[in-house]
């Protein structure tokens, strides 16, 4: 699939951005916020990527690996419970693990590892690998209540049907995604239905925003609906 052009609102001033320029927004919004709300704490903004799907996020300084995680399962990954995990400079963090034996516990703050202009990569599903890349942007001395802000993620990509190449997209075929067309609008799923007994049987899945789209059982997130839908002309 060709790159798509990928944009997303913030969450301050509502105003559309494309991917590259509205990190650089937000932090026009955080030096106003540090000059009017004076206050000791720390919060660090996130960037979380997977191709033209992005996230940005504010985490407060004594938010745990554990809260993130649960945090990008329930808007980008969640199916079926599978194991996760964070790598920090060669160190990883997993949940529920011995951690002598595996590495840090996710029990741990964010704010005892994150800094500016550190990178770490995130996975979910050591089967079926769902892999998600996360940059620290920035520190800044700011408050956030409930641990962490949804500042903005990309609204639902331009993806079009890959037989008619005219329709938006609205099923995925999760056995043919790997090697023949797989996104179909919902005329040319009746036809792929009738090629495919996979699809009419158990393949199809929902066109939904994010990287976990067509993968194990996944239908979409949890919270942030609005921006999980297909892409309207």
């Amino acid at each position: 699939m060709q790159e798509l052009p990928s944009k997303g609102k913030c969450v301050y001033c509502e105003k559309e951005y494309s991917r590259s320029g509205i990190g650089r927004h937000l932090a026009t919004h955080f030096k106003k916020i540090e000059q009017d709300k004076k206050t000791s704490k720390k919060a660090y903004h996130l960037k979380v990527s997977a191709g033209e799907m992005f996230l940005h996020i504010l985490v407060a300084n004594s938010t745990t690996f554990s809260q993130l995680d649960a945090f990008l399962r329930a808007i980008w990954l969640e199916c079926c419970g599978h194991l996760s995990s964070f790598r920090v400079k060669g160190k990883r963090y997993y949940d529920d693990w011995d951690s002598n034996e595996y590495g840090e516990k996710m029990s741990w703050q964010v704010g005892k590892t994150l800094t500016k202009g550190l990178k770490l990569e995130y996975d979910y599903d050591f089967g079926s690998t769902t892999r998600l890349d996360i940059s620290v942007i920035n520190e800044y001395k700011i408050s956030v209540p409930d641990s962490i802000l949804l500042l903005s993620r990309n609204e639902p990509l331009p993806i079009l049907c890959e037989e008619c190449n005219k329709n938006p997209a609205m099923n995925i075929c999760s056995v043919c995604m790997y090697e023949d067309s797989s996104l179909f609008c919902k005329s040319c799923s009746k036809k792929h239905e009738k090629t495919c007994e996979d699809f009419a049987d158990y393949a199809s899945l929902p066109v939904v925003n994010s990287p976990r789209m067509g993968v194990c059982a996944y239908e979409g997130g949890v919270f942030d609906q609005e921006r999980d839908g297909i892409w309207k002309k």
